[in-house]
C-alpha cells in the first residue's frame, strides 16, 4: 500500500516550503520519484507537452487515465494529483461524481484536481470527500476557460481580491485539502494562503504559497518558444538532444557509428 501523503503534507503549511512537478510518463515519473520532489501533477498540460494541441481542452478522460496509470505506477513515493479534464466536470452533479471517482479509481492517484468554484463543483466536492476522495482546487487563471477569459493575471482588483477570497474560502468549506492558485497577484496568493487551511500551490503566484509547480518540461528546457515570465529554466535539454541526435547522424553518415565494439562479431568465422 502507498504511503499516507496528504496528511503529512499539510502538517508542513507555514514551516517549510513543498514543491510539485507535472509528470505524463514513466521516464519522468521514474526521474520525479527519485528526486526531492513533493508531489507530482498529471495534468491536462500533456495536451500542450505531449499531444502537441495548442490548448489543454482536447485532452479527454480516457487520456489523463492511461497518463496517470503510468505515473503513479512508477512513482510510488509520492502525492500524484490528477487534472479532471475540460468537459468532465460540465455535466450534472451525479455524472461530475461518476466520472471523478472513475478517473480516482482506475488512475490510481492519491488526489484529484478540479479547476473553478462553481456551484456544481462545489456539489461534485462536497459529494466526494466523504467518500475518501480528496480533491484539490484550482482558482485565478483557468486554462480550460481561456476561450472566456483569456491569459490575464487575477487578483489586481479590489473586487476579484474579495472573489478569489470568496472562492478559496468556499473550496476550503466544500472539503478541498489543497488549491492552485494559477497567475495571482503575488499579494493576493499570499493572503489567500494565510487566510486558509489547505495547502495553497502557486504557479505564477509569488513567494508567499506553501507549495510552488511547474511544468516539468519548462523547467527542463525541453520546450521552445515565449516562456511566460514566472519559468526558470534549469536546464536546455531541447538543445542537448537536438545536438546529439545530430552528433548520432554524423557518426552514421560517416561510419563511426557503428563500431566493432558496438557490433556483434560471429566467435565461429
Amino acid at each position: 500500500m502507498k504511503q499516507i501523503l496528504i496528511p503529512k503534507l499539510l502538517r508542513h503549511k507555514g514551516q517549510e516550503k513543498l514543491t510539485c512537478l507535472t509528470g505524463y510518463d514513466a521516464f519522468h515519473a521514474t526521474i520525479l520519484d527519485e528526486s526531492s520532489v513533493d508531489m507530482i501533477l498529471v495534468g491536462d498540460t500533456l495536451g500542450l507537452m505531449v499531444q502537441g494541441h495548442d490548448s489543454t481542452l482536447p485532452v479527454t478522460l480516457e487520456e489523463i487515465i492511461y497518463h496517470a496509470r503510468i505515473v503513479t505506477r512508477c512513482a510510488t513515493t509520492k502525492l500524484v494529483l490528477v487534472d479532471m479534464p475540460f468537459g468532465s466536470l460540465q455535466a450534472d452533479v451525479a455524472l461530475n461524481v461518476e466520472q471523478s471517482i472513475r478517473v480516482f479509481k482506475d488512475s490510481g492517484a492519491g488526489a484529484l484536481k478540479m479547476e473553478g468554484a462553481t456551484s456544481e463543483i462545489l456539489t461534485t466536492i462536497r459529494h466526494l470527500t466523504p467518500m475518501g476522495v480528496p480533491v484539490c482546487g484550482h482558482i485565478g487563471f483557468q486554462p480550460q476557460s481561456v476561450h472566456l477569459s483569456g491569459y490575464k493575471i487575477d487578483g489586481k482588483t479590489l473586487p476579484d481580491q474579495q472573489r478569489l477570497l470568496e472562492e478559496a474560502q468556499r473550496l476550503q468549506d466544500a472539503g478541498c485539502f489543497a488549491i492552485v492558485l494559477e497567475c495571482i497577484v503575488d499579494g493576493v496568493a499570499e493572503l489567500i494562503t494565510q487566510s486558509v487551511e489547505m495547502l495553497t500551490i502557486g504557479i505564477g503566484s509569488g513567494l508567499g504559497v506553501d507549495v510552488q509547480v511547474l511544468v516539468l518540461h519548462d523547467l527542463l528546457g525541453m520546450t521552445t518558444g515565449r516562456m511566460p515570465s514566472f519559468v526558470r529554466q534549469y536546464a536546455q535539454l531541447q538543445k542537448t538532444a537536438l545536438a546529439a541526435v545530430n552528433d548520432w547522424v554524423d557518426d552514421v553518415r560517416s561510419l563511426n557509428y557503428p563500431s566493432l565494439g558496438e557490433s556483434y562479431q560471429n566467435p565461429n568465422q
